[in-house]
């Protein structure tokens, strides 16, 4: 059977309305043991076997008392009763008080026969065998008789409720060790790709790790369901069929991420297809991320069939099938789990579809406010980043600032941001905000970015903070740009230095001095990515040589082998060089410190630190303020290798 190029595109509405007619399945009842039983869903109603409390006890510690003989007492003249027994808590008073008599008691102890009152302890005074009652009692006062909580046979809880710290507690008071618990889906979960691997393996060439398996059973946890992982399929019939087959035999559903769209190596349909019960429930959506989804009904048991690419594969389950396998599970909907939050900037959408945006959320006067995510949804650092996602109308072209959206949370157990941090990389400053958020228990949000890409998140009122380190050809730092991009909102101060070099090879094989060496030599350069610090001192330094050896600047980056390579962090370029991909990068020598590789020194470059003007009266970043300039902070930056600080330190520049 040939595959159907989604030819009958369904909106995400009719996707549902179909899931919800078709996929039936009654996964059954269970027993299981009482301490398993938090976060299930009870399956028959709890009525209870006995009362409780199952008899009757005392609420103080004190003594029990018939109430008529204490009527009368008063601070200025106390009733003097005898004491004729004690009783703790689990013990018993085998006779019956009579008049004038008291029996001393402690809390949830039985109540002997005869007394119908307990006079609190601090109300009293013991002499040998008397006691001296300073307070009357009503009776009834400080007991709890027996079946006043639950009297036996009495409904305690309904069939369909779900089973938390105080229902089991409760479940637990009344002896009950055995609960009734409808059975949970199971859900097998398969990756696909030649190029995927599992975590723990080492990556070989053109591979990546296995993501989708881990993301999507933890959302099918929070549904309710059992989660097998049943590993990777590869890329060809047979080990789809295997994989399918066994999975449909063992399990109620098949969650499948990968091979679902249109390509020479997109096997999965035919194969499924041709599984016995199969029936193609819809191939197509009208969504963007996900057009190429699946869901098919093999027997009566569901296949999911997500897109391969992380973030997409979490917002289109999230968005189509979570609440069907929520419903099966006898567990509500999500939508307890999406808030509503203002965007904090215009952007545009797709005209024609749903559009699944990512994004992160962020607290800013008091209000919830959200920011799109502006990277490739098969970024695991978009994954990292995003904090759940919208759904921008089909026929909606833009979001404007200040517009409400309903934000689905990628987790139940999402909190939102207080304090949003744009910066390059560098352990300095890695290691200064750890101390701070462990000290203010503060919410951060990290994203890292070159230079550039903070400077334009703080214009863009993205976030609170950045570090920016931007050489100008007269070789200043930072206040150039400022002006250049017109960040109108900027508030900056003066930062630390930072020693900048190549890194090379442990003995430095090539012998590798200075920048001329990247093009006069016969070796691998890994780049810096444009708008990153370093890359903008490198270029400006290669424009200084092309003039200084009259050659035009982009012939002379042509000449560069590798110039065009380009790594996000400083540790891609160092573990680039060690392991002997490349032959030298650029980096900041903090990044260098644990690796066998050598540095060779070419420049201090200074690191300012840059605040939105907008977030500086926010408590989180006021006292962030306070303690980048403090001893503490100084100390730390002062203990690092190519790290310094001058007397014009966290002085104010703008």
């Amino acid at each position: 059977m040939s595959k159907p190029l989604f030819k009958e595109l369904i909106s995400p509405d009719e996707a549902r309305e179909i899931l919800f007619n078709s996929f039936k399945l009654d996964p059954g009842v269970e027993y299981i043991s009482i301490d398993k039983c938090y976060g299930r869903i009870l399956a028959e109603d709890i009525t209870s076997p006995i009362d409780l409390p199952p008899y009757t006890r005392s609420l103080r510690d004190g003594y029990a008392v018939r109430s008529v003989d204490v009527s009368r007492a008063r601070e200025d003249m106390p009733v003097k009763l005898k004491v004729v027994g004690v009783v703790d808590a689990g013990g018993r008073f085998n006779g019956s008080i009579g008049v004038g008599e008291a029996v001393k008691v402690a809390t949830g102890a039985a109540i002997p026969a005869g007394a119908n009152s307990v006079v609190m302890e601090e109300y009293t005074h013991l002499d040998n065998d008397y006691v001296y009652i300073y307070k009357s009692s009503r009776p009834g006062e400080w007991i709890q008789y027996a079946g006043s909580d639950i009297s036996k046979g009495d409904l305690v809880y309904r069939s369909g409720t779900l089973l938390g710290p105080r229902e089991v507690g409760v479940l637990a008071g009344l002896g009950i060790d055995k609960v009734p618990v409808y059975r949970r889906l199971r859900v097998g979960v398969i990756s696909s790709g030649d190029e995927v691997v599992s975590p723990g393996s080492k990556l070989g060439f053109g591979e990546v790790y296995d993501v989708n398996s881990y993301s999507i059973s933890t959302l099918l946890l929070e549904d309710g369901c059992e989660t097998y992982l049943m590993g990777i399929a590869r890329d060809d019939p047979d080990s789809i069929y295997n994989m399918l087959s066994e999975g449909f035999a063992k399990y109620d559903v098949i969650v499948f991420s990968g091979a679902t769209s249109v390509g020479v190596k997109d096997l999965l349909y035919n194969v499924l297809s041709s599984l016995d019960g199969f029936k193609a429930l819809f191939y197509g959506l009208k969504i963007k991320p996900g057009k190429p989804t699946i869901a098919a009904l093999v027997g009566n048991k569901l296949f999911i069939g997500l897109p391969g690419f992380p973030v997409s594969g979490l917002m289109v389950y999230l968005y189509i099938f979570s609440d069907v396998i929520r419903r099966v599970n006898r567990l509500p909907p999500r939508e307890m789990h999406v808030l509503e939050a203002r965007s904090g900037r215009f952007f545009e959408s797709v005209y024609g579809v749903e559009h699944l945006y990512p994004v992160f959320l962020r607290r800013r006067g008091g209000d919830t406010i959200f920011y799109p995510i502006k990277t490739d949804s098969g970024a695991i650092a978009t994954l990292g980043q995003s904090d759940g996602f919208i759904v921008i109308p089909s026929d909606t072209t833009y979001v404007d600032k200040n517009e409400k959206y309903r934000v689905n949370l990628f987790s139940l157990n999402t909190r939102v941001s207080d304090l949003v941090v744009y910066t390059s990389h560098s352990r300095t400053v890695d290691i200064l905000l750890q101390r701070y958020i462990d000290v203010n228990r503060y919410v951060l949000k990290r994203i890292f970015t070159g230079s550039i890409g903070g400077l334009l998140g703080v214009k863009e009122g993205y976030n609170d903070f950045s570090t920016i380190h931007l050489m100008d050809e007269y070789g200043g730092y930072n206040l150039s740009f400022i002006e250049k991009f017109e960040v109108d909102n900027a508030v900056l101060y003066y930062g630390f230095w930072r020693e900048i070099g190549f890194v090379v090879a442990k003995g430095n094989p090539h012998g590798i001095r200075e920048i001329r060496d990247l093009f006069e030599k016969d070796i691998k350069f890994i780049n810096r990515a444009p708008g990153s610090g370093i890359r903008t001192y490198l270029d400006i330094m290669l424009k200084r040589i092309a003039t200084q050896i009259d050659v035009d600047y982009m012939e002379l980056c042509n000449r560069i082998t590798g110039y065009d390579t380009l790594a996000n962090t400083h540790s891609a370029v160092v573990t680039a060089v060690e392991q002997g991909v490349y032959d030298v990068g650029i980096v900041a020598r903090e990044a260098v410190e644990g690796y066998n590789v050598d540095f060779i020194p070419l420049h201090w470059e200074r690191v300012d630190y840059l605040f939105n003007k907008y977030s500086v009266g926010e408590e989180p970043v006021k006292k962030w303020i306070e303690y980048l300039s403090s001893e503490e902070a100084i100390k730390y930056l002062s203990m690092y290798k190519g790290i310094k600080i001058d007397e014009k330190y966290f002085t104010r520049l703008i």
